[in-house]
């Protein structure tokens, strides 16, 4: 941007982008990560994922760039008293050091924008001598222009398009460099969070999460972990009323694996739906476990997954559950909310990781099924976030225990369609 000092009618606090260097506030701001990082409360820090972290320390240090909304803008004109008393181009009968009025018109455009007002005061990486000249208003601009009434009027709609123009380009260029510090905070976040937890792992005195000695049988089918990718969640759980302690627990890893042979159980069962739509759920649930404990084995038993209670899976050890898994059948959405109920009382703040299997044996159309369980699930009173999930007719979620509301589980659900058409009357969801 290449442009000639000209002088402005305004005063120097009516010109933006004139102030600070934008950049030095920029760099201020990544300085906070750490101390952000840092001064999250231990507990709060050791229940909080990575990702839970990263969205609520971005979402404190972003900042929200400019984007004017000229489309919304509006003007006022009013007549007024404007000083010619500079103009050369005017004839006086004699020296006119001190201003000389006459009648003319006032302009005041009002430009919207979205982003922080305080951007408007802060120079940019790219400048030029000629700073635009508005004065900010709230959450708007106001452009005025005042000239004799002996003005074109075109001169109005000139001045004006000179002026949003250098806003503009301004704008712009304040835009990309708020964009990239927003960027690079992400990755700022997620190194101090490593260092942190580098830190902590040191500390003999903290204990972490046991793992459950899960070990693959020999001769299993080799299962590649789903990847799981999180997404912006709410601000940090509260920690848990009890306190940290060592408790069973398992890895990501572990638990991927587990979803990934009932994924393959239940894609079994629908295609071949005649020979499994015949059994009930608790029949169901008995092919899965059977299948698990194929692949599985516990550390001191020959079965990992074993029933508990009527209808549901979990890996146990000292008779407290690191996993659970809940099947039902699809009766309508209450039937999922009620099934949700029952897994999450089953779970308490020890346990993380569980699952809801839901099998259609009676409904025809499957579609209102996949289109209901989503908006059944965001609406439990329990429901914290969605996970991410690319499978279809699967949805991984967040969802607060019943026990502890401190307590973060995340379950995911399948639906599994056994729907087979024998020639009786289906029912419809």
């Amino acid at each position: 941007m290449v442009r000639g000092v000209r002088s402005h009618s305004m005063s120097n606090r009516n010109l933006l982008f004139y102030e600070i260097d934008l950049e030095d506030q920029l760099h201020a701001r990544r300085q906070q990560v750490n101390d952000a990082v840092n001064n999250i409360p231990e507990q709060q820090f050791r229940i909080s994922n990575d990702q839970e972290i990263i969205d609520h320390i971005v979402a404190r240090l972003k900042v929200s760039p400019l984007v004017l909304q000229e489309d919304a803008k509006t003007m006022n004109s009013a007549e007024t008293q404007v000083d010619v008393s500079g103009d050369a181009r005017r004839m006086f009968l004699q020296s006119h050091s001190s201003p000389f009025f006459i009648h003319g018109t006032s302009v005041d455009v009002n430009v919207p924008f979205s982003g922080e007002e305080w951007l408007f005061r802060y120079r940019t990486n790219t400048w030029s001598t000629v700073f635009p000249c508005a004065e900010v208003k709230g959450s708007y601009l106001q452009i005025s222009i005042s000239l004799p009434h002996d003005e074109k009027p075109e001169r109005f709609k000139e001045i004006y398009s000179r002026e949003i123009q250098l806003i503009q380009e301004y704008v712009n260029i304040s835009y990309a460099q708020v964009e990239g510090y927003n960027r690079s905070l992400p990755q700022l976040v997620q190194q101090a969070i490593n260092n942190r937890r580098e830190r902590l792992s040191k500390h003999a005195d903290i204990a972490a999460l046991l793992e459950i000695p899960l070990a693959a049988k020999a001769g299993a089918p080799s299962i590649t972990p789903v990847k799981v990718e999180i997404r912006p969640p709410p601000p940090l759980p509260v920690p848990p009323k009890t306190g940290l302690k060592p408790e069973p627990g398992l890895t990501d890893e572990t638990y991927a694996l587990i979803l990934q042979f009932i994924r393959h159980q239940g894609r079994t069962f629908e295609r071949t739906p005649a020979t499994y739509s015949v059994h009930n759920e608790e029949n169901l649930r008995n092919i899965i476990l059977a299948h698990l404990n194929g692949h599985f084995e516990g550390d001191a038993v020959g079965e990992a997954f074993r029933r508990r209670g009527k209808t549901d899976i979990c890996i146990e050890q000292d008779d407290r559950a690191a996993f659970v898994g809940e099947c039902k059948v699809w009766t309508g959405p209450s039937s999922l909310t009620g099934a949700l109920d029952q897994l999450l009382g089953y779970l308490t703040w020890r346990d993380s990781k569980a699952s809801l299997i839901v099998f259609n044996l009676n409904n025809r159309k499957f579609s209102k099924i996949l289109e209901a369980v989503p908006e059944t699930i965001r609406d439990h009173r329990l429901f914290v976030r969605n996970l991410p999930l690319e499978e279809t007719g699967e949805w991984r979620v967040q969802m607060s225990s019943q026990e502890d509301e401190g307590r973060r589980v995340i379950v995911h659900v399948f639906v599994f369609n056994l729907f087979h058409d024998s020639g009786l009357r289906a029912r419809e969801p």
